[in-house]
């Protein structure tokens, strides 16, 4: 099986261990949910590993840059550490010598846009190799405002702004955690495609969190991506969630013509709730199985958890 997958905390969990030395581990290997000894069961593996801004608003600059470093020196050594079996992938031509190397791909992405406070900053993180940044993480920021924080505010004038100067560096928008109105901002000042890296359907599971049919409409039509996300309350409204919750997420966007958009952003080592029978990265294996049970050919499974993700990023990095 090939997976790729559009969004994880691992890098986070790895900066604590650096930070408060309450546990060791390493990239290759931890107690988390996520590592490279588990995950390269996997024939092909490919990772976007996001540097997180944090659970509590970060409006201070030096603070930002602080953590942005820190974290950006915690990827690195992550994926210096592991150069054996991991490339750290900034293009679509490093994802193939990847392939070819029998090499995990490692890609990097900012969650939340307040750990760039500055020009200098946004090309601190390009030169490093970030391709993905969402706009806001939960909360308001300088930038715009989350989804969880309220839905109908929009991009502020300096989230416009900071649109086109991360298109300018080669980076691209990732929407997942944005607010409904401010999604539509971007679309309205980008001609770029849109990603939502770890984002469900709104039709099947009522969450603000989620994408509304329009929204995930505009992704086909931007030739853009979104991955399902594996965090119960995003599947379900229901207090446990199976499998067969998350093929329901990617039936509904196949049924808008999604079937070649519709990725994985399992968003593991970030959240503590995950459909019955999955605890790590071992469980993509579970959303598989599942798939197959529901008529979906090997090629279709395929494209869902690797191809579709894989294509977007020979095309547009």
């Amino acid at each position: 099986m090939d997976y790729f997958d559009l969004h994880c905390d691992t890098i986070c969990e790895l900066s604590r261990y650096r930070l408060y030395r309450q546990e060791t581990g390493t990239l290759l290997q931890n107690s988390g949910q996520l590592d490279l000894t588990r995950a390269m069961r996997c024939t092909h593996y490919a990772q976007v590993f996001a540097l997180f801004c944090g659970a509590q608003p970060l409006n201070d600059a030096r603070q930002a840059h602080e953590r942005l470093m820190h974290l950006l020196e915690t990827a690195q050594r992550a994926f210096s550490e592991s150069a054996s079996v991991l490339r750290h992938c900034r293009t679509g031509g490093d994802l193939r010598q990847a392939e070819r190397e029998g090499k995990a791909a490692a890609f990097l992405a900012i969650e939340g846009a307040e750990l760039l406070q500055s020009e200098d900053d946004i090309r601190t993180a390009a030169e490093a190799g970030v391709r993905l940044v969402t706009l806001t993480w939960n909360h308001r920021s300088r930038y715009g405002c989350g989804a969880a924080a309220d839905n109908e505010a929009g991009l502020t004038e300096e989230g416009i702004r900071l649109v086109k100067i991360l298109s300018e560096n080669g980076m691209f928008a990732d929407v997942s955690h944005l607010s409904e109105h401010g999604f539509w901002d971007l679309a309205s000042c980008t001609d770029a495609p849109i990603v939502a890296t770890h984002s469900n359907s709104r039709a099947v599971c009522p969450h603000l969190r989620n994408l509304t049919d329009a929204q995930f409409e505009e992704i086909i039509a931007r030739g853009g991506v979104a991955g399902i996300n594996l965090y119960v309350p995003f599947l379900t409204r229901r207090s446990r969630a199976d499998c067969t919750d998350v093929v329901r997420h990617i039936e509904h966007f196949c049924s808008l013509g999604g079937q070649h958009h519709v990725c994985i952003g399992a968003d593991w080592d970030g959240c503590d709730r995950f459909p019955d029978g999955i605890t790590d990265v071992t469980g993509i294996e579970a959303v598989a199985e599942a798939l197959a049970r529901h008529g979906y050919t090997d090629t279709q499974i395929h494209n869902f958890l690797y191809d579709n993700a894989r294509r977007f990023v020979i095309e547009q990095f």
